[in-house]
């Protein structure tokens, strides 16, 4: 199976299966408590490290995760098979990751499973079902929330990175300099006549007409800066204007493309914009420029502490992938299998 980059987005995926899988299971379990199911070829979804996954678990997960994710009606079925190759690979993560803590001799957090417990008895204290099979519910509950600290404990051993030397993260600061490089900006002053976008044809025309004035007076030598106290309804007119700088593609379309035409000291022509006619001026123009690796040495050590601890977390888990013995019930992603 296809490992994934996205390192958030999986650990996403194992922190809220986890969440699922605690109100799922336990309740699932409390209704069937009567019944005893061998574990067949049937209804097991997968033997990871000869630990069994039941099918019922994927197919919940899939299930919550479809609710959660997609908000349109039904889901295509190439973005349901992706989506469930995703949900496997989760839960397959999460038995190794498991037993890699248990390994390590990583323990449970008392005070988070107990902090956890409280929170769902709160939850769900005045439901029947709760209060009928709270005493069973909450033995699986528990078993599950060690499991989830497990996770945490492991994860938080795996990424804990030293802040790198100095010479590392200068290394860093050279291989990846777009990183603390401050990009072409503007410094921008506005005058804004306000239009309602829904006004009539009319009231636009108006406002464009009286933009044309007031252009008219700024080229005759007017103060670009008490014109904008007077006639803008922008919030910088009582700053004269001045919107500060402001980094390419910030503003709207046609603003950016008058402000590219200019030059510093310049008055654009009247532009239309979604709330009203607009007259800018460029007051500076500056171009990209590298940040000197004193003033940025700090934070390029800790994007590099980020990325190593990255790097770490998805070492471990494509390490633990490599060495496992993983049997997938490949039935149980047909098509027609329902979820």
């Amino acid at each position: 199976m296809a490992l994934s980059n996205n390192t958030r987005h999986k650990h996403f995926l194992i922190n809220f299966l986890a969440t699922m899988l605690l109100c799922c299971s336990t309740v699932q379990a409390a209704e069937a408590a009567t019944e005893v199911t061998p574990a067949t070829s049937k209804n097991h979804f997968a033997i990871v490290n000869g630990e069994t996954i039941t099918l019922n678990d994927f197919q919940s997960a899939v299930r919550a995760g479809i609710r959660k994710r997609f908000y349109h009606g039904k889901v295509p079925q190439e973005e349901l098979d992706a989506f469930k190759e995703e949900v496997s690979q989760t839960l397959i993560d999460r038995v190794l990751l498991i037993a890699e803590a248990k390994k390590q001799n990583i323990q449970p957090d008392p005070k988070f499973v107990q902090e956890q417990l409280a929170l769902y008895e709160k939850r769900y204290e005045k439901q029947p079902f709760w209060n009928e099979h709270k005493e069973q519910i909450l033995g699986g509950l528990k078993a599950s929330l060690e499991e989830e600290s497990l996770l945490n404990g492991l994860e938080k051993k795996t990424r804990s990175i030293e802040l790198p030397s100095q010479a590392a993260a200068n290394q860093y600061y050279l291989d990846n300099q777009a990183l603390f490089t401050t990009p072409k900006r503007m410094r921008v002053s506005l005058i804004l006549l306000k239009v309602a976008p829904s006004s009539p044809g009319d009231v636009w025309a108006a406002a464009a007409q009286e933009a044309d004035q007031i252009i008219e007076r700024l080229k005759k030598g007017a103060d670009f800066s008490q014109l904008a106290r007077i006639h803008s309804g922008d919030q910088t007119a009582s700053k004269g204007g001045d919107m500060g700088f402001i980094h390419e593609g910030m503003l709207a379309k046609p603003a950016q493309k008058a402000l590219n035409n200019i030059e510093e000291g310049e008055i654009s022509e009247a532009i239309m914009l979604l709330q009203g006619i607009a007259i800018l001026r460029l007051d500076e123009r500056q171009e990209p420029k590298l940040n000197d690796f004193e003033g940025v040495a700090e934070r390029a050590a800790k994007l590099l502490q980020r990325q190593l601890s990255e790097q770490s977390w998805d070492s471990l888990i494509e390490k633990l992938r490599s060495s496992a013995s993983i049997d997938i019930n490949r039935a149980a992603f047909e098509s027609g299998n329902k979820v």
